[in-house]
């Protein structure tokens, strides 16, 4: 027999931007599903995220950003299976481990010269503005083969789209549509350059490539707008909560300094416990019933992936930075499992090296605030006093 569901607030009313730990100890409380006082269903505890991420027949993606309206095709992250396979076996290869690895040396040259800004311009910095927003942007260029003095301008035309992947948005300013035209006539002239004249890089190589069909050009477009929009602020979060972390810690600083092992540690419990992505929306395709309740077809539904990753019956220390390496819900579980993974962990590793080697020394310089609501739980600053001994 379904039991009551019970009632939270709307997703954008619940507590994160003041305590997160108390926001997720909110959802806990409530059990496995609650819905919302606007009619989305929350999926709160490992076992209800981790069966529904894999149920895709049930659980669809596709439904969750149709609502949107996009004419392009969202690759992948808006397509259900069996279609999606065929985009993940393309994707794949170009988004492993070893594929990406081998942009370590001009990506970490690329960070310096940002900490070699800081540095100069010391003895306080906002970690945010000068490190953690214009370093994925650069990725993003250097992958694409973009030039990277088009930083700035990426960097406006995804803040201002940055609503359209947002499912619960009510509305669209007359700005993202206009940021949105641009950043299109902007990918669609490069991707007509790389199919007359391919080079090197990750856009010619998708273009080229012929596996499974290959990909369209609109294809690959809808791919570079998702790779924009869900994979520049997420890393952007994951470096400022890390930093923010470091920097309440010196005696972790010097851990990692000294343990690379440790740092691949720190970086999987810190996904965990500050995952950038809250949530993940599907859409229901039929009536089911989930822990007791009953939910029924064609209704939002949130996967909360923060939940999950904090859910006391899997996790010891549900709250704690701890110092064993967890599994963790941040980069999603099943078909979806996050493209760019490999690709996060690379940025992270690179940036908290290349900033402890360079800046060993640093303290909280104000309280961050976070920015509530939002797709992507982040701060908005992080400003940190330098220790004397930062080196240029």
């Amino acid at each position: 027999m379904a039991r009551t569901c019970p009632v939270l607030p709307a997703p954008g009313a619940l507590p994160f931007g003041d305590d997160r730990t108390s926001a997720w100890r909110m959802l806990h409380d409530a059990g496995d599903v609650a819905i919302s006082e606007s009619g989305v269903y929350f999926l709160i505890g490992a076992d209800v995220v981790e069966a529904a991420a894999k149920d895709h027949a049930v659980f669809s993606s596709a439904g969750a950003f149709d609502i949107l309206g996009c004419p392009l095709p969202l690759v992948p992250i808006a397509i259900d299976p069996p279609d999606h396979r065929r985009y993940r076996r393309v994707l794949d290869k170009f988004f492993s481990a070893r594929r990406v690895g081998a942009h370590d040396d001009h990506l970490r040259a690329q960070v310096n010269a940002l900490i070699d800004r800081v540095v100069a311009d010391g003895p306080r910095c906002d970690f945010v503005a000068a490190v953690a927003v214009p370093f994925p942007s650069q990725v993003f260029l250097t992958l694409f083969g973009l030039p990277l003095e088009d930083r700035e301008r990426l960097i406006a035309w995804k803040d201002a789209i940055v609503q359209l992947t947002d499912p619960q948005a009510a509305h669209i300013n007359p700005a993202a549509l206009t940021a949105s035209g641009e950043l299109f006539a902007y990918l669609t002239d490069h991707i007509a350059t790389r199919r007359r004249d391919p080079g090197s890089d990750l856009l010619s190589q998708l273009l080229c490539d012929t596996d499974e069909g290959g990909m369209s050009d609109e294809e690959i477009l809808g791919l570079c707008f998702i790779f924009i929009l869900a994979g520049l602020d997420t890393v952007t979060a994951a470096l400022g909560f890390a930093l923010e972390a470091l920097a309440h810690n010196p005696g972790l600083r010097r851990r990692l300094v000294a343990d690379p092992d440790a740092l691949a540690v720190f970086i999987e419990e810190l996904l965990r416990l500050q995952g950038p992505v809250p949530a993940v929306p599907r859409v229901t395709t039929t009536e089911v019933e989930v822990a007791g309740v009953s939910i029924p077809a064609g209704s939002s539904c949130w996967l909360m992936m923060g939940a999950a990753s904090r859910d006391p019956r899997r996790y010891p220390r549900p709250h704690d930075l701890d110092d064993v390496r967890a599994t963790h819900f941040a980069f999603g579980r099943g078909p979806h499992h996050c493209l760019g993974s490999h690709l996060a962990r690379l940025e992270l590793r690179i940036v908290i090296e290349e900033w402890l080697h360079r800046i060993p020394e640093f303290a909280p310089a104000s309280t961050p605030k976070v920015l509530w609501p939002s797709a992507t739980l982040s701060l908005e600053q992080l400003d940190l006093h330098l220790g004397t001994e930062a080196c240029s």
